[in-house]
């Protein structure tokens, strides 16, 4: 178990999902190296928080990387799944599992340029290319987020983000996102 994982186990739902994600990816040849963002990596999540994991890869896996995925998911249930690409080089796929844990694995070919901003926690580096990702800019917050970017099929998500917010008490913010959503519907 990492040092990383260790620190999730108030949140055992996450720190299982992190566990066997490491276990998957990292003997993968073509993964190179795998950060935590988020509030987990920053220590502030909660039982609803996203697992935010962003992989570094080589030799198109990030376009091949179907049975490492398939093999993440198999000892889950799975409520619902997104997935998609952000362009040739990165694509995703978000999870809501029946527990209601979620998480979110991007897969970025070494090409994509992508900054990583605090907090994170770099959970494998093989070839030490994150050091050079780094960045001071802020991390991106949910007011930067197109909404309905994934259309009907993306709905479920969006709405499980407002649901969090509201639990959390952060009604504003959840009240603003659904009229944004509103109006793009």
């Amino acid at each position: 178990m990492t040092d990383v994982t260790n620190k999730l186990s108030h949140l055992p739902h996450q720190q299982r999902l992190l566990e066997h994600f490491i276990n998957t990816f990292e003997p993968e040849p073509d993964v190179v190296a795998a950060v935590l963002l988020g509030s987990l990596a920053g220590g502030s999540g909660d039982r609803l928080s996203d697992l935010d994991l962003m992989v570094f890869t080589r030799n198109d896996f990030h376009r091949n990387s179907h049975a490492a995925h398939t093999r993440f998911e198999q000892p889950f249930t799975i409520f619902y799944r997104l997935d998609g690409n952000h362009n040739e080089r990165a694509c995703f796929k978000k999870y809501l599992f029946d527990d209601c844990a979620s998480a979110e694995i991007h897969c970025a070919d070494l090409s994509e340029p992508f900054d990583i901003a605090r907090p994170y926690q770099v959970l494998f580096d093989k070839d030490d290319i994150v050091s050079a990702r780094l960045t001071d800019k802020p991390a991106p917050t949910h007011e930067d987020f197109a909404v309905y970017e994934h259309g009907d099929a993306g709905l479920i998500w969006e709405l499980l983000s407002c649901i969090k917010w509201l639990s959390r008490g952060q009604t504003a913010f959840a009240k603003n996102y659904l009229k944004r959503l509103a109006r793009a519907l």
